[in-house]
């Protein structure tokens, strides 16, 4: 008889009550029912996640001084004691079917590493809205194999929707606990050169869109300069090839000058020249960085 991986579900909360038990629920409730929950508490100030916490028979809590989401899922991979990884934001919502799909793929796909899925946006109130995100459009070819040229500048996983073998996780691939803004683009962007993945194109998870200060993918701003870090931290795996660190650095540039093109929160007139785009585009990504930071 076949042992049923364990799956370990991390779900870093901090001063957010509102939805956090809808979000433990809709984990409880999945069909796949080999799991433990991980609420970190990431240093808030009132304690409500311990009490939602006790509700549920599975449901772990571990607090921890505050030091951001990067932070806090790393403090939860380091206590994880499943198979499998899956990481959920304390807004956001599952599908009942969600795990017992993305480990049937993991199962029978050795060569894969992280399973992930489109999910589907829904209002504060939980109301569907019937847009898909993360679905794969004709430019970008597929999302499933080794996605790493096609990803760079493009796409990542979706925060709701991955499920990854604990076992990837080492010192140089894990979440970059000086990012406070765009810590999963750049982490993804690493997993992606160093291992492949696979997309189950149907929406496995509900994304929770709404007006508040507190939600980090709202702040534009303080994703510029992010492509530099992902740059540095890929040569901190090992990346020393010349030609493809100017193809990635190429594709980075291209990547932050259409975002801060495209940010109209931004009133200003910073350029980087042609012949630094093309010529220079590690030293322009580095220009970029010191500017915004």
């Amino acid at each position: 008889m076949n042992r049923k991986p364990l799956v370990s579900v991390i779900i870093p909360t901090y001063n957010r009550d509102t939805f956090l038990e809808d979000t433990i629920l809709s984990v409880s409730n999945q069909t796949y029912k080999n799991v433990e929950i991980l609420v970190v508490d990431d240093g808030s100030k009132y304690n409500y996640a311990e009490k939602i916490c006790r509700k549920f028979d599975n449901c772990n809590y571990f607090y921890k001084t505050n030091g951001g989401l990067s932070s806090a899922r790393n403090y939860g991979i380091k206590k994880a004691k499943g198979d499998y990884i899956a990481f959920l934001d304390d807004d956001d919502l599952w599908n009942e079917a969600k795990l017992e799909k993305q480990v049937e793929i993991l199962k029978n796909h050795k060569q894969v590493d992280l399973v992930h899925s489109t999910a589907e946006v829904i209002k504060e109130n939980g109301t569907k809205t019937g847009n898909i995100i993360g679905c794969p459009r004709k430019e970008d070819l597929n999302r499933t194999g080794y996605v790493f040229w096609r990803a760079l500048g493009k796409w990542g996983v979706k925060s709701p929707t991955p499920l990854v073998r604990k076992s990837v996780f080492k010192k140089d691939l894990m979440f970059d606990e000086t990012i406070m803004v765009g810590e999963d683009v750049d982490f993804y962007c690493r997993f992606f050169y160093r291992h492949k993945i696979f997309l189950i194109n149907e929406p496995l998870a509900y994304y929770r869109v709404y007006d508040s200060d507190d939600r980090l993918s709202l702040k534009d701003k303080e994703y510029i300069g992010l492509e530099y870090k992902v740059l540095l931290n890929l040569k901190k795996m090992g990346l020393r090839n010349p030609l493809k660190l100017y193809l990635i650095s190429y594709k980075l540039l291209k990547a932050s000058l259409d975002f801060i093109l495209n940010t109209n929160s931004l009133n200003n007139k910073f350029k980087i020249g042609y012949f630094n785009r093309v010529f220079f585009p590690q030293k322009s990504l580095k220009k970029i960085y010191t500017h915004y930071n």
